[in-house]
């Protein structure tokens, strides 16, 4: 898993078309014993840890399947819960909004030749958004055992499906 990515995502390239797929995965999916929930819309589903599992940091995942020619492919992602992403996001965009504004203030301060401490506020604010996205790969670190599981519980049911394989992909 690479250590740049904020939402790490993976593809696997299945030997059906996808309408054959969906059609599989709807009668097979229900047929394998976990405590794992699946929801199911369609081309796009998710798989979720149960409650007793979660921490903080715990993901879920997502994937789609899309027409590849004669063949499919799934397109999974791993991302935090919706909560916890939210809150990933607010503070993002907070801080990018004050980096912008900072920048403005500390530009315009020097301009007229006060002492630019707009200059700061855009400093403090370009480290909680590296503290964000720093948070977010130890987070990932933390979670690499549950994202392996989940990756796992998924072929499980591609294969109680009988949904053939061909590759997979990080």
């Amino acid at each position: 898993m690479p250590w740049f990515r904020l939402r790490p995502t993976f593809t696997i390239s299945l030997a059906e078309p996808r309408d054959q797929v969906l059609e599989k995965i709807g009668r097979g999916f229900s047929s394998v014993q976990s405590t794992e929930q699946v929801l199911l819309y369609g081309d796009y589903g998710e798989l979720h840890l149960p409650p007793s599992e979660h921490r903080l940091w715990s993901p879920h995942l997502s994937w789609n399947i899309q027409e590849d020619g004669a063949q499919s492919r799934l397109y999974g992602r791993f991302a935090p819960r919706v909560n916890v992403w939210c809150v990933v996001w607010i503070v993002y965009l907070l801080a990018v909004f004050t980096l912008f504004f900072a920048l403005v203030i500390g530009a315009t301060q020097q301009l007229v030749g006060h002492y630019p401490w707009g200059y700061w506020l855009a400093v403090g604010s370009a480290l909680v958004w590296l503290g964000v996205y720093a948070a977010a790969q130890i987070g990932q670190q933390l979670s690499a055992d549950q994202m392996e599981h989940l990756r796992e519980q998924l072929v499980k049911r591609l294969s109680a499906s009988q949904v053939a394989v061909i590759d997979e992909r990080n």
